[in-house]
């Protein structure tokens, strides 16, 4: 029987692969810069073009401006457990900042809190905002949402 950690390597390498037949829209079986850039866009990116191109070079062990599917999985094989952690925190963060202004207000916390299952008392629910907002701005910005779901122990 495959150990927990196996399992979770074999779900992100067919997810890589899924993710790498996606972003081949040409289905040339590789994937150029322009090709990555928009399937991360679709998906949330909202990092740099160069710090992506950056990325993409380092990734193209061949030098010839596309990626294989074999380049694709090394590339991903390198990104740290933590660079996963942080990216799927990112994604929960664009979830529930529904209008895109990088920011968390009250009735998105309320809806995220939904989501989880837990109906807030508007009191409670003005007391938990106030704790997490710790720049007093009257949203939560990334850093104070990670911190109020994720507490670091």
């Amino acid at each position: 029987m495959a150990r927990p950690h196996e399992l979770q390597r074999q779900r992100s390498r067919e997810y890589y692969r899924e993710f790498f037949v996606e972003a081949d829209t040409d289905k040339s079986g590789y994937v150029s810069f322009q090709e990555l850039l928009q399937i991360l866009r679709r998906k949330g990116y909202r990092g740099s073009e160069s710090t992506l191109r950056e990325l993409f070079q380092k990734a193209d062990l061949s030098g010839d401006n596309k990626l294989s599917l074999h380049e694709f999985m090394r590339a991903m094989e390198v990104v740290t457990e933590n660079s996963h952690k942080a990216a799927m925190m990112r994604v929960c963060f664009r979830k529930y900042d529904e209008n895109n202004d990088g920011k968390i207000d009250r009735n998105e916390l309320d809806q995220a809190f939904l989501e989880m299952g837990k109906l807030m008392h508007p009191a409670d629910l003005d007391r938990v905002m106030k704790s997490a907002d710790r720049d007093g701005s009257g949203a939560l910005d990334y850093e104070e949402f990670i911190n109020l779901m994720f507490p670091e122990k």
